[in-house]
């Protein structure tokens, strides 16, 4: 994995930037959602933030063409540019008044809609500095890198919210992080051009895209992600009240978050451990079955030892990050390199429609039920059915290893 980072300029320079940005991205996310809820205890508010975090990608499939006809090192600068302004405003802004809930909604769509740029084009940049045989490698490092740096950044911020710092001390560590991202995305080069000049309209080009994802086993898998996407989104706009439950002070929210952060390095080490050895299709089956069990297992355990739950979190969120890296790395092996765009962004979109109903769902459970642990059970058990599920699909129990494809 090293030879990679230091043979390959272009890619450390990549993953440097990756690594800063996508924290800036995570903080952004998680402390967005924090703020609403501090403010305002109200489910609902916190389900329209994550809708509003979903909704605007729910558009990428418009983006697509737009994307793979363009450089993507311009289209990642911009977007990175226009996060970093963003982030920028709400600081400027927190240091003479806290924003009002509508502000925190339109400054998270914008966020958003920035990000439905940048996202297909970093998935579709990294192929075309990597070789096919190290792209799961490569995945994995960008992972692992993000969560070393979000892991010093989040116990930052547990440190500063557990002494009652104010808001707008995140809102600068956000925008330092955002703008070392740009610094890094400055020294990307471009290692491919855009998509040649061509006489299809724009709804042909829409078309291909599409093709590729009506067909075959990314089908199959796009169906899957998008059913977790509405049940992962339940649970996630409940997670900050869940959080002031079971762990009785606003901390508790950046501790689950940071173990979040610690399973996806060890999902990364799943992903390389587990890679060359078995099949995908047994990585995706038993992969959504055993998140869905500890899912359960960490709700049902979490007041009685507290420690060990941790430990279930941290499995979870890793058996997650590993399942994701295997489903990137196979459309990245899959797909043609000029089409990748407009299938990453069109999955986007089916993901974010499925995001929204999940997360204005959740805040509707959230508000009903008499217990918010019962969202995170729903969630689990969904997520064994599922991968129980998977063992139906043809296509899926057809993939090979991930080394053969």
């Amino acid at each position: 994995m090293l030879i990679i980072f230091f043979q390959n300029r272009n890619f450390r320079n990549f993953l440097l930037y990756q690594a800063f940005c996508g924290i800036g991205r995570g903080i952004f996310a998680i402390f967005m959602m924090w703020v609403v809820h501090f403010q305002y205890q109200n489910s609902m508010y916190t389900g329209i933030a994550g809708f509003m975090f979903a909704f605007p990608n729910v558009a990428s499939f418009i983006a697509g063409p737009f994307v793979d006809r363009r450089s993507k090192v311009a289209l990642i600068r911009a977007a990175c540019y226009a996060q970093l302004c963003i982030a920028g405003l709400l600081l400027a802004l927190s240091l003479t008044f806290q924003p009002a809930v509508w502000f925190l909604f339109i400054a998270i769509f914008v966020f958003q809609v920035a990000n439905m740029i940048s996202s297909p084009a970093e998935t579709a940049y990294l192929p075309t500095i990597v070789d096919s045989d190290d792209l799961i490698k490569a995945n994995a490092f960008i992972r692992i890198t993000a969560t070393i740096v979000g892991l010093s950044i989040g116990t930052l911020l547990y440190l500063l919210m557990a002494r009652g710092a104010e808001f707008f001390v995140a809102y600068a560590i956000n925008t330092s992080v955002l703008f070392i991202a740009l610094v890094f995305s400055i020294f990307i080069k471009s290692a491919s051009t855009a998509e040649k000049p061509t006489n299809k309209n724009y709804f042909t080009q829409l078309k291909d895209g599409l093709e590729y994802v009506k067909k075959g086993v990314i089908a199959h898998l796009v169906l899957v992600f998008m059913l977790t996407s509405i049940m992962g989104n339940m649970a996630y706009v409940n997670l900050p009240m869940f959080a002031e439950i079971h762990t009785g002070e606003a901390s508790g929210y950046i501790i689950f978050t940071a173990i979040g952060l610690v399973g996806g390095i060890l999902g990364s080490y799943i992903a390389r451990a587990i890679g060359a050895k078995y099949k995908l299709s047994v990585i995706f089956i038993c992969g959504f079955i055993a998140m869905g069990i500890a899912r359960i297992i960490f709700v049902n355990i979490i007041d009685d030892n507290f420690r060990r739950a941790l430990w279930i979190l941290a499995l979870y969120a890793g058996l997650g990050s590993a399942v994701g890296i295997f489903f990137d790395s196979l459309q990245q092996k899959l797909l043609p390199e000029k089409i990748i765009g407009r299938v990453s962004t069109i999955n986007t979109s089916l993901f974010s429609i499925a995001a929204s109903i999940g997360a204005l769902l959740g805040g509707v459970l959230g508000a009903i039920l008499p217990n918010v642990d019962t969202v995170f059970v729903i969630q689990g058990a969904a997520y064994i059915i599922i991968g129980l599920c998977l063992c139906f699909s043809s296509h899926v129990r057809m993939l090979p290893k991930s080394n053969e494809l």
